[in-house]
């Protein structure tokens, strides 16, 4: 596969991933982590004897595993270390871990959109940014088929994480396992249409903007959107009708050199196709349910008695909230348990509203 460096970065990467051979196990033990597929049971020495031995060639050959599989590979890893237990030796096979592996990755097939993105394990991609993905796209087979500019249009994804997901789902070998896992089976239960909010900013000038395309302020934007009927008039345009719309001459030539390139005006074309399918996939805006927190950034800290944080952060982001790691002036408000630290003390300090457990758990039964 590819290789490629951020600009600004010292670490090439291979663009492998999923399909890479080096990053398999990694890959693999993402995928299966609780906050990811959640496959009780898979540890890391499990999926290094699976690969060592030929069992896993990529994430989606988890889910043809049968228990002879799993049994044999234990057979062979105890072989390889020397370490046969002597139940073993006197012809008793324990299975019951094996069985509980294979309901484990069975029971994993269905799960939900967020929970599958951020099990690709896409650079860049943590949880949050894969719930706001799945709350704003809504769906997986127009995640997958998107330029990249596209998802600078939902909250807090700016261009290097648009980019890394854009390089991603470029990269066959990925668009491949990705088909191969709906093709064995894992289903994703929550896919609903795109957020409403998305059509504000469906129009060339904010696309043209958003490919960073150097020159092209937002002002200049607006002028060639005004001047051109679509992306496919300004690839063809010469560089005095770009003067003609409004253009400093030393931009006109930029943007034009820009659109010689051809990946450049395919980049440009297809995101405008794209566009053109996501406007005709939005809902209407009267049918838009908005959550209690729709807007709201919520930071947790401490420890809650009556659900763990990972719980408490799923409720919240339910009803609409953006939880967040740390405390800023943009935080809306601190939900605090028994021994909050430092999170606590710097809400205090910049007067921000902060929530006991009993405030949490009565709002969260108000809107259940």
């Amino acid at each position: 596969s590819e290789v490629v460096r951020e600009e600004g970065a010292a670490v090439w990467r291979c663009s492998g991933e999923l399909s890479c051979p080096a990053q398999l196990v990694q890959a693999v033990f993402h995928f299966a982590s609780r906050r990811a597929m959640d496959i009780d049971g898979l540890g890391e020495r499990y999926i290094e004897s699976l690969a060592d031995f030929g069992f896993l060639q990529d994430v989606s050959d988890l889910y043809r595993l049968r228990l002879d599989d799993l049994l044999e590979m234990k057979r062979r890893a105890e072989e390889r270390d020397g370490a046969i237990p002597e139940t073993v030796k006197a012809g008793k096979v324990a299975t019951k871990w094996a069985d509980n592996l294979i309901a484990a990755i069975d029971r994993s097939r269905d799960t939900t959109l967020a929970r599958f993105l951020y099990a690709l394990g896409i650079e860049h991609v943590g949880e949050s940014t894969a719930k706001a993905l799945a709350q704003w796209f809504g769906d997986l087979e127009l995640i997958r088929r998107l330029p990249w500019p596209l998802f600078k249009h939902v909250p807090d994804i700016g261009g290097e994480v648009a980019r890394a997901l854009g390089h991603f789902l470029d990269q066959p070998g990925n668009q491949h396992v990705i088909d191969r896992l709906l093709e064995r089976g894992v289903r994703i239960g929550d896919a609903h249409a795109p957020n409403p909010a998305l059509g504000e900013g469906l129009d060339l000038a904010t696309l043209l903007v958003d490919l960073e395309i150097p020159k092209v302020t937002p002002v200049r934007a607006a002028q060639l959107a005004a001047a051109f009927a679509d992306a496919e008039a300004l690839v063809d345009a010469p560089v005095h009708s770009m003067v003609t719309a409004g253009l400093p001459n030393d931009s006109a030539n930029v943007l034009a050199a820009w659109l010689e390139d051809e990946a450049n005006a395919g980049l440009l074309l297809r995101s405008a196709q794209a566009m053109k399918t996501l406007r005709d996939r939005l809902p209407e805006r009267s049918g838009q349910v908005v959550g209690p927190l729709d807007g709201k950034t919520v930071v947790l800290t401490g420890t809650l008695a009556a659900m763990g944080r990972d719980e408490a952060k799923d409720k919240l982001e339910a009803l609409g909230a953006k939880t967040a790691g740390s405390v800023s002036k943009k935080t809306s408000f601190v939900v605090a348990g028994t021994e909050a630290g430092s999170k606590l003390a710097k809400a205090e300090e910049l007067g921000i509203e902060v929530w006991d457990e009993a405030a949490l758990l009565a709002f969260l039964a108000r809107h259940a």
